[in-house]
């Protein structure tokens, strides 16, 4: 069994920096996922889940486009970003960069509670998937989701540490977290899908992570450290490397779980070549088609796992 997972962060458009563009746009959403994701999808055969953040549901045009992906096959979830929703919204915020990890508990309960009702108003269904904005998730945030009615969250980055998030020690495949530690499989009534990421040298990484001078750590890094199944940063030499590792490491069951923003593959959108991303995404479809992969949504996965 081989399963490829396609996520999507799914926000108004942004700029150089993460800046939001204001007054809001959403070409991302026509243009990106519209003009640009769904054909080439179709083209090779799979299904994308979008996971959408607040602003893009009070914005009708892109809800309508959303809704016509979802009658062709594809997942709608939730995507946290705080600055969009109450309590504490904010007005314009230049960037979002707030971590629902560092919100007091009852915040992220009210911001999580608010958008599930949103995107349940918005499509006339409950969402069943999850990503934080920023990756900024942890067990208090699977609680909540469990509470919710969730039945996937996929926020963490194996052997990572992003935005200050340490997801470093998730497990590289899909699994119920333990309610003591998001990171051990346990008995959560959800499951952690994790975007796919492996290092090339994982005792290598782990000595550059550690090193004491910063030039010499971020060559090391380059060199020996994390892979992600992301066409923004991955080309297929890259996407190749780690398709075959993660089948040595999975074994009869894989799932890859891609994850990028549907901005950036928009010109202008993101702070990232969206030419290049648009390869890089042709070709990474194009390789995993041929090798046998078959489409999967975040919500499906723990249907087709023992």
């Amino acid at each position: 069994m081989k399963l490829l997972a396609i996520t999507v962060d799914t926000e108004c458009d942004k700029g150089p920096g993460w800046r939001v563009r204001y007054p809001l746009s959403f070409r991302g959403v026509y243009e990106g996922i519209g003009e640009v994701l769904q054909p080439l999808l179709e083209r090779y055969g799979f299904r994308a889940t979008y996971l959408i953040s607040p602003e893009v549901m009070e914005d009708s045009r892109s809800v309508s486009l959303l809704k016509d992906t979802g009658r062709a096959g594809a997942e709608l979830g939730t995507h946290l970003h705080g600055e969009f929703i109450e309590p504490g919204r904010r007005p314009e915020p230049e960037i979002t960069s707030e971590r629902a990890t560092d919100y007091p508990p009852d915040v992220e309960w009210a911001k999580l509670r608010n958008l599930t009702r949103l995107f349940t108003e918005t499509f006339g269904h409950r969402p069943l998937s999850y990503r934080a904005g920023r990756f900024a998730a942890s067990l208090r945030t699977l609680l909540y989701l469990e509470r919710l009615g969730y039945r996937t969250d996929s926020s963490f980055t194996p052997f990572s540490v992003v935005s200050g998030v340490d997801h470093r020690r998730s497990p590289v495949y899909p699994y119920r977290p333990s309610r003591a530690d998001p990171y051990t499989p346990g008995e959560l009534d959800i499951y952690e899908v994790p975007i796919t990421v492996y290092p090339r040298n994982r005792y290598l990484y782990r000595f550059a992570s550690r090193f004491p001078i910063r030039r010499v750590r971020r060559w090391l890094r380059r060199r020996f450290g994390t892979v992600w199944l992301r066409p923004t940063v991955s080309g297929l030499e890259d996407v190749a490397w780690l398709t075959r590792k993660m089948e040595e490491v999975m074994g009869e069951r894989v799932v890859l779980v891609m994850m990028f923003h549907n901005v950036e593959l928009v010109p202008g959108m993101s702070p990232y070549d969206s030419d290049l991303v648009r390869r890089n995404l042709t070709d990474t479809l194009s390789f995993l088609a041929d090798r046998g992969y078959s489409p999967v949504t975040l919500s499906e996965v723990p249907t087709v796992l023992p």
